[in-house]
């Protein structure tokens, strides 16, 4: 009896400290999609597949990185006064966000699609939810604003993307509307759900110590990545999405985070997951969109 409850606790403990090592780094070093990945899922992994003209760009961040986006330009079609910045999530690139680019572009003047740090072609070790990455956003708004003043600006963010851009235009007043698609709630609660599903196991003691270490490592604070925290102070039009059977953020925090801003308005896409709203959604949704792009409605 002894010898077993002694290899239980040599079991157990060598699986927290594996927990330990690894989990900071599932959380702050994701797997990177590669192009072959939305070749097979879309069709296309590139604007020119899809017949958008582009062109491939580069940011400097303020830490030094350098970022890869692409710009694609409105043709002369239907043009609304706007350019939308689009937000990947994570694991994802640059490359899902040109769905969205083929539908609107003739409705704006220009989307930017950026590879957001340790993402895509853009460097960077590590990735922090928002924490760096808003002022990689910022960075980008300072260039587009260089160039034309009088442009508004649209943030249109998926999963993590939603999050970066609500974190966004709670510091930056130039952004004029923001699109969230499946937004978190905080870094703390979506990361608890995700050790539930990955390891069976909800410990909140656990994850702060998980999450210590990727703060260390990473160099940024967890509690600072909050959605919830951020979207009171934002004074623009907010369109919250969420998909009905999204089993990646819980239903609650989409609606939780509406209740916080009287600007937001709340809309659910019937038999949507977490990314394939547009997809589920089809044209009642894309008019959707579009109304609030042209009103913020």
């Amino acid at each position: 009896m002894i010898i077993i409850l002694i290899a239980l606790f040599i079991l157990l403990s060598v699986s927290l400290i594996s927990v330990l090592i690894v989990g900071p780094k599932m959380i702050v070093v994701p797997h990177k999609r590669k192009p072959d990945y939305y070749q097979e899922k879309f069709g296309f992994s590139h604007p020119s597949h899809i017949g958008l003209k582009y062109k491939e760009c580069s940011l400097k961040t303020e830490d030094g990185l350098s970022l890869s986006y692409w710009v694609i330009n409105n043709q002369g079609s239907k043009e609304l006064s706007g350019t939308i910045i689009y937000l990947h999530g994570i694991t994802d690139s640059k490359v899902s966000g040109l769905n969205y680019a083929r539908q609107l572009i003739e409705y704006c003047h220009s989307i930017f699609l950026i590879d957001m740090r340790h993402h895509g072609n853009s460097e960077g070790e590590y990735c922090t939810f928002g924490y760096h990455e808003k002022k990689d956003v910022v960075t980008l708004i300072d260039r587009i604003k260089n160039e034309s003043p009088d442009r508004k600006i649209i943030l249109l963010g998926v999963s993590m993307g939603a999050a970066i851009a609500i974190q966004t235009a709670a510091i930056d007043k130039r952004v004029d509307k923001v699109v969230a698609i499946a937004p978190f709630y905080d870094l703390f609660s979506i990361a608890l759900d995700h050790q539930v599903r990955k390891i069976g196991v909800k410990s909140k003691i656990l994850l702060r110590l998980v999450l210590r270490r990727a703060e260390h490592l990473a160099k940024f604070k967890a509690s600072d990545v909050s959605p919830a925290n951020d979207i009171p102070k934002i004074k623009v039009p907010i369109l919250i999405v969420h998909g009905e059977n999204d089993r990646s953020v819980k239903r609650e925090y989409p609606a939780r985070l509406k209740e916080m801003n009287v600007n937001a308005r709340l809309i659910t896409v019937p038999g949507a997951g977490h990314v394939d709203v547009l997809e589920k959604g089809g044209k009642m949704y894309l008019e959707q969109i579009l109304e609030f792009i042209k009103n913020g409605k």
